[in-house]
């Protein structure tokens, strides 16, 4: 794989990661709103569960979306 969809494939990771954190977030705050729109599958509980779940893999994601993010940037003002 060429770095430049290793860089893809983690900046839309992290999207989808934070997307689904807020969610969850949100659906601890106000679990009825996040309830009603996921139909039941997100519940206050499995909300908090997730969102504590999910805090290493955003923050190692968060790391490598920063880190690529400065490596791209590097590398093309060192071509130039």
């Amino acid at each position: 794989m060429k770095n430049k969809q290793i860089a893809t494939i983690i900046h839309w990771s992290f999207t989808v990661f934070l997307l689904f954190y807020v969610i969850t977030g949100f659906g601890i705050t106000e679990y009825r709103i996040v309830q009603t729109i996921t139909f039941g599958l997100i519940k206050k509980p499995l909300a908090f569960q997730l969102h504590t779940l999910l805090i290493y893999p955003f923050i190692i994601l968060l790391i490598l979306h920063i880190l690529f993010s400065i490596k791209q940037k590097w590398w093309k003002r060192r071509i130039k």
